[in-house]
């Protein structure tokens, strides 16, 4: 068993396991908190002072509903909201380009099956993450606040991406490189004498859903989801396993990093079905990126953070007697230097992160 303690330190260095385990839910602490509660707050009877609540402990608050509702009832709101537009949007027409009849480039065929299919890739973008974030939240992290805003993050960045993604779609109305098959444009057909393209008015397919969708090539969805989700669950066990410290971490790089080749490769399948043009899994795969990136750090500090393993602090406190000003202090990181979220001791905090590089210089 030590041995496999040994290797989860590794690769989580702040996991509590081994001599450092914890059998208790680790809960954020009020200790150090620049928030001081008002009437109605009783001392610990400790000795030392610190006040406590609802038994949750000295100085501690947990995780209830009422404080889950009171931080991130909008956040679910909006995750919910944004999935509905989401399928919507999927089975909606939009703006429609002029092509040409010889442009080799939306000459090629049209694949019936694809490679990655819709349910497929809801799969790899949300179920494999979610196989990941859930055991290691739970059994590494051990902190019911970062399962919740794990999964929560990871529901924002693929519902955002999603509407972000089929809006661009609908605006741009790009031809994909499958657009004549499609099309089935009649025999003897050709382009306009005068400017030398054509409209949707010269296609003979009934099958309005194939048809509009062959105006939906930039950016590539697929390419954008998969990252969306899977640049997600590379930025938490970056953030796990303190890869941005300085300190250099070649193996844990690897692992942290893997899920990217996974978006990577289905943006590629883009390409091999004929779906996408190489420009539009570029850039789907960047605005994946990018919003897999703007979700993380709604609900996780910065990589580069001492205690980026850990979710920042709830928005809000259920405690009505406290002040909004100081609220909002631990909430964006003003007046302290920890951030809002849950410190852990110097030693804590240290032990076990030590580089590969520096271990081979000590050795050598």
């Amino acid at each position: 068993m030590a041995g496999v303690s040994d290797a989860i330190r590794f690769f989580f260095p702040a996991a509590p396991v081994g001599r450092a385990a914890s059998n208790d839910v680790p809960l954020y602490t009020r200790e150090d908190s620049p928030i001081k509660y008002r009437r109605g707050a009783r001392k610990s009877g400790n000795g030392n002072g610190v006040e406590s609540r609802n038994g949750d402990g000295p100085g501690r608050m947990g995780m209830t509903f009422k404080t889950v509702l009171a931080s991130y009832a909008p956040d679910w709101i909006l995750a919910l909201l944004l999935w509905g537009v989401l399928a919507i949007l999927n089975r909606s027409g939009g703006h429609k380009r002029e092509f040409s009849l010889t442009d080799t480039s939306i000459q090629h065929t049209y694949a019936v099956h694809e490679r990655i299919p819709p349910n497929l890739l809801a799969f790899i973008s949300v179920g494999i993450p979610l196989i990941f974030l859930v055991p290691l939240s739970t059994f590494m992290a051990r902190n019911s606040w970062d399962i919740h805003n794990s999964v929560l993050g990871l529901v924002m960045s693929y519902t955002m991406t999603g509407v972000v993604t089929q809006v661009v779609k609908m605006s741009v109305g790009r031809p994909r490189p499958d657009l004549i098959a499609r099309c089935l444009p009649a025999a003897g057909a050709t382009d306009h004498p005068v400017f030398g393209l054509s409209t949707i008015d010269i296609c003979t397919n009934t099958n309005m859903l194939v048809l509009n969708d062959g105006f939906k090539s930039f950016p590539s969805g697929h390419s954008s989801l998969s990252f969306a989700g899977l640049g997600y669950l590379s930025l938490y066990l970056a953030g796990k396993m303190h890869l941005w410290d300085r300190r250099g971490h070649r193996t844990r790089a690897w692992f942290a990093l893997s899920p990217l080749l996974g978006g990577t490769m289905v943006a590629i399948s883009r390409t091999e079905d004929n779906r996408h043009h190489w420009q539009d899994v570029l850039v789907g795969s960047l605005l994946g990126l990018f919003m897999s990136w703007v979700s993380y750090r709604t609900y996780y500090p910065r990589l580069s953070h001492r205690q980026c393993h850990l979710p920042l602090a709830p928005r809000c406190d259920p405690d009505p007697e406290t002040e909004d000003d100081e609220l909002d202090d631990v909430e964006t990181g003003r007046g302290s230097r920890r951030e809002g979220v849950r410190l852990l001791s110097e030693d804590e905090a240290e032990e076990g992160r030590v580089s590969q590089e520096e271990v081979a210089w000590r050795r050598g």
